[in-house]
């Protein structure tokens, strides 16, 4: 079953970028749709759901284009 929630970790190794390239998504202006994310003490995390929906929101071609 997967994680509800990951962590930035586990995030940059599923993009192939690094946690600082992670944190820089989480940080973005809100206007450039950042990465929804929220802290749990001084760690972030983002839910599976939101970043699934991130990532096909940034994609060249969405499901329904096929």
């Amino acid at each position: 079953m997967d994680k509800p929630y990951l962590t930035v970790d586990e995030i940059a190794q599923a993009l192939d970028v690094s946690v600082e390239t992670v944190r820089s998504y989480i940080n973005m202006p809100k206007d450039k749709n950042p990465l929804p994310a929220f802290k749990l003490g001084r760690e972030w995390r983002v839910r599976r759901t939101d970043f699934d929906k991130w990532v096909q929101d940034r994609m060249n071609i969405r499901p329904d284009d096929q």
